[in-house]
């Protein structure tokens, strides 16, 4: 027990997967221009899932092994945060003290809402024509009531918006507009407009459906990130300031 918490407790073994996840980056950055074709659908699904169901290990090993690191990086980080808590921390420069373990904590909710998402979330495209409505799950569905293009002098589309309503639980929103870039959102459920078609057939708009469990501990982990970063700027600018003054 001893020599597992020297090695978790050990500031080399952080530089140590910094240094393994440099590497594995590396081969996947150089990896993946070769194999376009087989990653094509890896935006397509939650990640875990797409790893599942991906035939060729061989080609997605260095994934496996980074999450693997990821995983024993956020121990070492954990550990470490609790051993200065616990320990180490005291009304002394407590602002110093404090301020790299909100990052710490930041960098550990990032993390796990980057897992939330890769085990837990989903993605869906419907495809949607005026006036119709389909399930998005057991208890949400999506209707279509209009969809407006607008176009240059050349006919050429430049702009476009789908009015949509969200159903769920026997409940209707307002019609809303969705347009490229500017999604909507109901709760952790992100709607994203992929294009829309007009013509004598009629209008109809593919959405892209996706839920995200991960993003409120993401955000949660980047607020206190930014907390923690402006907490250590103050005690080093404080420190500064107290050295100049003797």
């Amino acid at each position: 027990m001893k020599a597992f918490l020297t090695f978790f407790l050990s500031l080399k073994t952080a530089f140590g997967f910094f240094l393994f996840f440099v590497a594995i980056m590396l081969y996947g950055s150089l990896s993946l221009p070769n194999n376009l074709a087989f990653f094509s659908g890896i935006d397509d699904a939650r990640l875990f899932r797409w790893l599942a169901e991906a035939k060729g290990y061989a080609v997605t090993w260095w994934i496996h092994a980074m999450i693997l690191g990821f995983g024993l990086f956020a121990v070492n980080t954990l550990f470490c945060t609790a051993d200065v808590l616990l320990y180490r921390l005291g009304r002394r420069a407590l602002v110093a003290k404090l301020s790299p373990q909100i990052m710490h904590a930041g960098v550990l909710f990032a993390m796990l809402g980057h897992l939330l998402t890769a085990s837990t979330g989903d993605k869906l495209d419907i495809d949607l024509k005026k006036g119709e409505m389909k399930a998005v799950s057991a208890t949400a569905s999506l209707a279509l009531e209009d969809v407006q293009v607008q176009e240059d002098e050349n006919g050429y589309a430049v702009d476009w918006e789908a009015t949509v309503r969200w159903i769920e639980d026997g409940k209707r929103s307002e019609a809303l507009g969705l347009r490229p870039v500017h999604p909507l959102y109901f709760g952790n459920t992100g709607l994203y407009s992929k294009s829309v078609s007009v013509d004598r057939a009629g209008s109809s708009a593919l959405i892209r459906v996706s839920r995200d469990p991960g993003a409120a501990w993401a955000l949660l982990g980047g607020l206190l990130l930014c907390l923690g970063g402006a907490g250590f700027v103050y005690s080093r600018a404080s420190a500064s300031s107290s050295s100049f003054q003797r």
